[in-house]
């Protein structure tokens, strides 16, 4: 290719997973590793919790600052971490990205030695009395409640979070990836290190790395950094422990076609949520899941879909009208903000999108203005190193690789045809109304 990109290089280091991605589109070498296990409410906020205390300090560099300022001396390099939900899966990442050596006089061995500090970073946290460092532990916790506490306060976030909730109770996708308030009092420096054991016992360690690399020099590296861990972890993966414990589906997730969930919550506020999710006949890992894509696209992916235009401009009932797609799981979320007193015609219209889009009322430009807008999103993502990443990880969660030039392609593509047969599979599951406490 004229980028210089080839294709996914994968090698098997026992427990740890590389994943290799040469390209000369980017000056920057990008580093992914993910831990992942299966989301259950026991583990889901010590779980969160793990990522911003291993970030706190290593064994070699013991505070953060100490930390942060061993990667910045390596010209620039920068850390990362994040706890994540990609489907019923709870991830535990960490970024990197460091200049490459070759384009930097006297770097020397720059990538290995940047490297050697990430895998410090993950692999040998600063301990004491054989566990978590508790003043780090206890910091930590008191910034996840906030974290999780302040949700409330954009309401947008959290009535979408509540409508999540709701519609998947019973369900892996339903709980929380920050975990639950109620869980951090009991977490201890000793409980967290043990759960961290057990995350690194349990699941492969993945890492994948875009850049302007050769895989030969990369592997090698990764190995002498990682390898020895590699051999001393049996890496069972998140689906040996999800077969051993995980949570079953609640029959809320059973109820027959067409049967809906209506729940109003009062807070105080002077402006009401309205939040549908809806169930589709699709995936990410489907044949037809670009005609999903571009179905949330002319519903409300756009300025110019149907929710904004006709919730918003023409019936002048939202401050905002979208819809958003949660490809992993095929599911797809509609939310507006509207006066409180407008609910029963905010209400209808969305209903009355939904049934033009089932009935095939979707106009030649709203149609290519998606695919359009589409495009232009795909393209814009391969700008980003990571997003080669997430999408060679959704390859091995779902067992369908795409590439983006592929995604462009299936989109282009989807017929009129294809929207509408997709239209009439999509039910809505639950409706969620954020109100005022008035009457």
């Amino acid at each position: 290719m004229a980028d210089g990109t080839t294709d996914w290089v994968h090698e098997d280091l026992g427990s740890v997973q590389v994943h290799v991605l040469p390209t000369k589109k980017y000056k920057m070498i990008s580093v992914l590793a993910q831990l992942e296990r299966p989301l259950q409410r026991e583990w889901a906020t010590v779980t969160a919790l793990l990522p911003q205390v291993l970030l706190r300090g290593t064994e070699q560099h013991d505070t953060q600052a100490k930390l942060m300022r061993a990667f910045d001396d390596l010209y620039g390099a920068r850390v990362g971490a994040r706890v994540n939900k990609h489907g019923d899966l709870q991830t535990v990442e960490f970024t990197m990205q460091a200049p490459h050596e070759a384009l930097i006089e006297g770097a020397g061995h720059l990538f290995a030695d940047a490297i050697r500090l990430f895998a410090q970073t993950i692999m040998t946290p600063k301990l004491e009395n054989g566990a978590f460092r508790e003043a780090y532990v206890e910091g930590e916790k008191t910034l996840l409640q906030q974290r999780i506490e302040n949700l409330v306060n954009d309401k947008v976030s959290y009535a979408s979070e509540r409508c999540v909730q709701e519609m998947c109770q019973g369900e892996p996708f339903g709980l929380s990836r920050l975990g639950y308030v109620e869980d951090i009092a009991k977490i201890t420096a000793s409980s967290l290190y043990d759960a961290y054991q057990r995350l690194l016992q349990e699941s492969l360690l993945h890492i994948y790395v875009v850049g302007p690399v050769d895989p030969a020099d990369v592997v090698p590296v990764l190995r002498q950094e990682l390898g020895a861990d590699a051999t001393a972890r049996d890496g069972r993966g998140p689906s040996a422990a999800a077969s051993a414990d995980a949570p079953d589906r609640a029959d809320a997730a059973l109820r027959p076609p067409g049967e809906q969930r209506i729940i109003v919550e009062r807070l105080d506020v002077n402006q009401g949520k309205l939040n549908m999710g809806l169930r589709t006949g699709s995936s990410y890992a489907a044949d037809d899941y670009s005609a999903l894509i571009v179905y949330n696209g002319i519903l409300g992916g756009f300025p110019h879909s149907k929710l904004f235009a006709n919730v918003r401009e023409k019936a002048s009932l939202a401050y905002y009208a979208s819809s958003r797609l949660e490809g992993l799981k095929g599911l797809l979320f509609i939310q507006s903000g509207i006066q409180i007193s407008d609910y029963e015609r905010a209400y209808g219209i969305i209903g009355e999108q939904l049934e033009a889009l089932a009935d095939g009322e979707i106009t030649d430009d709203e149609l290519a203005f998606t695919q359009k807008g589409l495009v232009n999103q795909y393209l814009q993502s391969d700008d980003q190193p990571f997003n080669g990443a997430v999408m060679q990880m959704y390859k091995r969660f779902t067992g369908r690789g795409r590439s983006v030039q592929q995604m462009i392609d299936e989109v282009r593509g989807v017929t009129k045809e294809d929207v509408v047969a997709m239209a009439q599979t999509v039910k809505v599951d639950t409706v969620y109304f954020l109100r005022d406490r008035g009457m």
